[in-house]
């Protein structure tokens, strides 16, 4: 069992299960991964790459110190709304499967091959990528019953947003979006073009709900 720190997490538990020994360790609830919420405009703004890409491979492997497991997907990019680089890129995240242990990092991303997604991605010095917002830097590309593509916004078990900007910082739910796929490609290179957002053109849930009294974080 390990943890792991993000420089936009609070942080996060890894459940190693040693499934083949009849072993499985998880995390507790009060262990889930924390973030700082960001909208839109931030994660835009943050990310060195937004790419519409599909999922083409994937390698799970041990670290070299034999203590951590790590998947890496590779996907292909159909276009670009931010930055230029190869036809492909690797996202490389915590945890895995290699019989008989599972790691899990709470909330992580996983991806199947063959699925679509809108990356918002940042360059690392190895080539890799890692997710701006960790699983705020992935949508969902669902396809329609009429063919039309529609980006979904990913709302992960075992994350724990929080609001900064007042005293304390404060729990918020998720605030799930969807758009056509062409608009939001599209606006976010308008708000990249312009400086700033073009207008509400993405569904969104408030982004504040009310919460519980005694749910604020110290």
């Amino acid at each position: 069992m390990s943890h792991r720190s993000h420089p936009w997490a609070g942080g996060s538990l890894i459940a190693a299960g040693l499934v083949g020994l009849g072993l499985l360790l998880t995390a507790s609830p009060a262990d889930a991964t924390t973030l700082r919420k960001m909208d839109l405009p931030e994660i835009v703004t943050a990310a060195d790459r937004i790419v519409h890409a599909r999922a083409i491979d994937k390698t799970v492997y041990w670290d070299p110190t034999g203590t951590q497991i790590y998947t890496d997907t590779t996907f292909e990019v159909v276009s670009e709304a931010k930055g230029t680089g190869p036809s492909t890129l690797t996202v490389s995240l915590l945890g895995g499967r290699i019989d008989p242990v599972e790691m899990r990092e709470e909330g992580a991303p996983i991806f199947t091959v063959g699925e679509e997604v809108v990356l918002f991605t940042l360059d690392r010095p190895d080539g890799k990528n890692d997710l701006v917002g960790f699983t705020q830097g992935v949508m969902r590309v669902l396809t329609e019953d009429t063919g039309d593509k529609t980006a979904v916004s990913e709302v992960a078990l075992g994350v724990t947003l929080v609001q900064v900007g007042g005293p304390q910082p404060v729990v918020v739910r998720p605030s799930p979006f969807r758009a056509p796929l062409g608009v939001l490609m599209e606006d976010i290179r308008q708000m990249i073009l312009n400086g700033q957002p073009t207008g509400p053109v993405i569904s969104a849930t408030p982004d504040t709900d009310p919460v519980a009294p005694g749910s604020e974080i110290p």
